[in-house]
């Protein structure tokens, strides 16, 4: 977690500017999408681009982790998913559009909200492109966060989730202190 965010923590204010304005842009694209031929309704993916988002962020917190990049990795992970209507595949097919979604950010926005770095792209990239397999444990924080705050999400709202499910949304618990 960066310095600046744990002295954050006791002012309690932290700088969320870039992730809010990532949100609002995916809620904008949203809203003037249609809801039908879809894998997964585009109220499901509003409400699981939020809550993952705010579940990434705690979970970021007690992992001192980056909790702007945890919570903008929890907020898109499943862009490709929200834009095409198309579950397949949707993590691998999603890095390329995430890191293209974050470098028109920074042309656009960065100037006002604050830049992406290259290396925070990178590390969002990696976490969308690895989150739905949640069986294979890596090294990668950000990765096993992403993975961990995605099935803690669907538990959450009471999705019915594979077994393999449960050991992430349990980790996720244990590190919140609610397990």
């Amino acid at each position: 977690m960066k310095e600046e965010q744990l002295s954050a923590i006791n002012r309690s204010t932290i700088s969320m500017s870039r992730l809010n304005k990532i949100l609002n842009i995916v809620l904008d694209e949203i809203t003037q999408m249609e809801d039908f031929e879809r894998d997964q309704p585009l109220t499901w993916s509003m409400k699981h681009m939020f809550t993952c988002s705010q579940i990434s962020k705690l979970i970021a917190a007690s992992r001192k982790l980056d909790i702007e990049i945890a919570g903008i990795a929890g907020a898109i992970h499943d862009l490709f998913l929200i834009r095409t209507g198309i579950f397949d595949d949707h993590a691998p097919k999603g890095g390329p559009l995430v890191k293209d979604f974050l470098n028109k950010f920074n042309k656009t926005y960065g100037e006002e909200f604050g830049y992406l770095s290259e290396k925070e792209i990178e590390i969002i990239y990696q976490a969308t492109i690895f989150h739905t397999d949640k069986t294979n444990y890596t090294k990668d924080e950000m990765v096993e966060l992403t993975k961990d705050a995605d099935a803690l999400d669907r538990f959450l709202h009471g999705k019915d989730i594979p077994k393999h499910y449960i050991p992430r949304y349990k980790a996720a618990l244990k590190d919140l202190k609610l397990l």
